[in-house]
C-alpha cells in the first residue's frame, strides 16, 4: 500500500490537469500512457524488484547488483529525503488551510489571501521576510506526526498507510462527482 502511495503521488494529482491543458489536452493522454506502460511501470517493479531480491535498500540492493551501481541507490535516496522535505511543507500549508477553510478566512479577498496575509511575503528580495508563525506551528506538527509514525518502525507506517492511501483517492472521487454536478462543468470537460 506505501508503494502504491509513494507512486500515485500527490504531484500527479495536482499538476496533471494543467501539464495535460498546456501539452494539448486529450492528445497529450496517449504519449503519456504510452510512456507510462513502456517505461514508467516496468522500471518500478524492476525496482521494487531488485529491492526484494537483495533484501536491502536501494544503495545496499544496487550495490549487490553491480558494486558501480551503489551512488545511483545513494542518489534515489536523497532525492527521497528531499521529496520528503518538499511535501512536509505542503503538509504545513494544509494544516492551515484547513484552519482557514473553517473560518473562510479568504473571503471577498481570494487574490491576495495566500501570498499577501498567508505567506506574508515581502516586498522583493531585498527585504527578507521574518518567519511566520502558523507555517512554522504546522511545520512543526508535520514533522512531529511523521516522527511518531516513523519511531516505531514499519509495522506503525503500514497501519497509518492504511488509511492515509485510500483517504485521498476517495476525497478526489468525491470531488469529481461534485465537480460533474456543476452548472458549466461538460462545457469545460469538452473544452479540454
Amino acid at each position: 500500500m506505501a508503494a502504491i502511495g509513494s507512486a500515485v503521488g500527490l504531484g500527479n494529482l495536482w499538476r496533471f490537469p494543467y501539464i495535460a491543458y498546456k501539452n494539448g489536452g486529450g492528445a497529450f493522454l496517449i504519449p503519456y500512457f504510452i510512456a507510462l506502460l513502456t517505461a514508467g511501470i516496468p522500471l518500478m517493479i524492476l525496482e521494487y524488484g531488485i529491492g526484494q531480491m537483495f533484501q536491502g535498500s536501494a544503495p545496499v540492493a544496487l550495490g549487490k547488483v553491480n558494486k558501480k551501481w551503489g551512488w545511483l541507490g545513494w542518489w534515489a535516496l536523497g532525492i527521497g529525503s528531499v521529496i520528503s522535505f518538499y511535501y512536509a511543507v505542503i503538509m504545513a500549508y494544509s494544516w492551515n488551510y484547513l484552519y482557514h477553510s473553517i473560518q473562510m478566512s479568504w473571503a471577498g479577498n481570494e487574490e491576495n489571501f495566500f501570498y499577501q496575509i498567508f505567506l506574508e511575503r515581502s516586498e522583493g528580495i531585498g527585504s527578507i521576510g521574518g518567519l511566520v508563525l502558523p507555517i512554522v506551528i504546522g511545520l512543526a506538527a508535520t514533522w512531529l506526526c511523521i516522527y511518531f509514525i516513523v519511531c516505531k518502525g514499519v509495522l506503525r507506517v503500514g497501519k497509518v498507510v492504511m488509511i492515509t492511501v485510500p483517504l485521498p483517492v476517495l476525497l478526489l472521487v468525491l470531488i469529481a462527482v461534485k465537480s460533474v454536478a456543476l452548472p458549466g462543468a461538460w462545457e469545460g470537460i469538452k473544452y479540454y
